[in-house]
């Protein structure tokens, strides 16, 4: 079963290169996803996945989805490896 708060944990994975101390909060994750704090919090708790904001979350920062959801295969998605 995928649980949230591992994709979010993922995202924050992914995030935290660009934050200098490497300090990465959920409110960071719900920027990063286009939703407020307390709907990422909403959605944690009751394990809802928002497949909209994370599909566009894994198109913009060239993410594999498996590996988002899953934890499967390598995080770059293959044509962002080769520079495309």
């Amino acid at each position: 079963m995928v649980k949230v708060c591992d994709i979010v944990e993922r995202i924050k994975d992914v995030i935290s290169k660009d934050y200098p101390d490497g300090k990465v909060l959920d409110k960071n994750v719900a920027y990063e996803l286009g939703v407020s704090p307390s709907s990422l919090a909403v959605k944690k708790s009751r394990n809802l996945i928002a497949y909209d904001e994370l599909t566009m979350f894994c198109i913009r920062r060239k993410i594999n989805t498996n590996w988002l959801f899953f934890g499967i295969g390598d995080m770059e998605m293959d044509y962002a490896k080769k520079g495309l």
